[in-house]
């Protein structure tokens, strides 16, 4: 793990360790399209909200339901801001948790949604035949392709979008780690980190036990809900794996990191909602869920677990950001070229590969 005294030198010699960069033109109209189909999902949501029951049964809905109707278009919102945020001039001076938080809820909540459907439903086809998404005695049709279709085209945009932004905004974190220790939050680091490693352990054989032989919040699942448990459970494993390979003294490279991402998400958006659906649902209701004490206890371990991960994997990104020196200015002749064009837009820049070894002797 990388040192957390770097060299200091005065203020005034020291050059901006993230220069600004041009909006590359692939992010702009990335974050176009990901508010494009965002709308078509808000939009629903605000007639069911309004009252409008358009594409559903009479008495499809309820207190609980409406609730849930608005908590996830509250979230549609959210995804729309972060669009706009990421190409917007003031994105830059958004606090770095009021951005990378709500990406990793919606990695979470996504990258599960568009396992099922893209792989689930194929493979119900190709089973038995059946179509998952023509709807039931509740909802049309074509409700089904605009909430799940419209989920996997948000993973499919809002992710790379947020992934430009941050190859220009932490270019050290995603330009790959250095390996070693020295971390003042290094203990704690691996101690969070074990835990997390066991929670997304369980986790995973919850997961892969309710995809084999059904159970959870299910009940019965079909193909896609079964894919979307397996997917869930590599997850959590590959978040495992990249964990032991950090606790181990390995550098956060852009595989762990993003491992350790995708699977801490997928774990946390899980369990939360399994726990709020416990603490918020009557039995017997809309959403409610039979899980028993036991279960409910391990759950909660679980989503703690997965808390304190994400908790360790913060202090891993920012003692990484903060420790390697700031890339050093051009010389004098080259002053001219200063601004350069974003690395997603095909600039070269730092060659967008791993960074420089540095002399931590300065």
């Amino acid at each position: 793990m990388s040192s957390t005294s770097p060299v200091l030198t005065s203020t005034r010699s020291r050059p901006d360790p993230a220069p600004a960069r041009r909006v590359s033109r692939l992010r702009r109209r990335i974050c176009i399209a990901t508010v494009l189909v965002c709308l078509p999902y808000t939009l629903l949501k605000v007639a069911w909200l309004s009252g409008w029951p358009v594409g559903v049964a009479d008495g499809g809905f309820t207190d609980t339901t409406r609730v849930a109707n608005g908590v996830t278009a509250g979230l549609d919102v959210v995804a729309i801001l972060l669009a706009i945020g990421f190409v917007a001039p003031w994105a830059r001076r958004i606090p770095a948790f009021l951005v990378a938080f709500p990406v990793w809820i919606a990695t979470g909540l996504l990258a599960p949604v568009m396992m099922g459907f893209l792989v689930g439903a194929p493979l119900q086809l190709l089973i038995d035949g059946s179509n998952p998404f023509l709807g039931d005695e509740v909802l049309a049709p074509w409700v089904f392709g605009i909430v799940y279709g419209g989920f996997v085209l948000q993973a499919a945009l809002l992710l790379p979008a947020f992934v430009l932004y941050a190859r220009d905004r932490w270019p050290t974190v995603t330009a790959g780690g250095t390996e070693g220790r020295g971390g003042r939050t290094d203990a704690l680091q691996n101690v969070l980190g074990m835990v997390f490693i066991v929670a997304a352990v369980v986790f995973a054989v919850v997961q892969l036990g309710w995809a084999t032989v059904g159970g959870g919040s299910f009940g019965e699942p079909d193909v896609p809900q079964r894919s979307l448990f397996a997917g869930s459970a590599l997850a959590a494993l590959g978040a495992a794996v990249a964990g032991v390979g950090l606790i181990r003294g390995g550098a956060l490279t852009r595989t762990r990191l993003s491992l350790s991402w995708l699977g801490s998400g997928v774990i946390f958006t899980s369990t939360l909602n399994d726990t709020l659906r416990n603490v918020a649902t009557a039995p017997g209701a809309w959403g409610s869920s039979s899980a028993s004490a036991g279960d409910r206890t391990l759950l909660l371990f679980v989503l703690l677990g997965a808390l304190g991960g994400a908790i360790g994997g913060a202090m891993r990104l920012v003692e990484e950001e903060s420790a390697t020196p700031p890339p050093q200015p051009r010389e004098a002749g080259d002053h001219g070229q200063r601004a350069q064009p974003s690395r997603d837009d095909g600039g070269v820049g730092d060659g967008g590969g791993r960074r420089p070894r540095t002399d931590p002797q300065g």
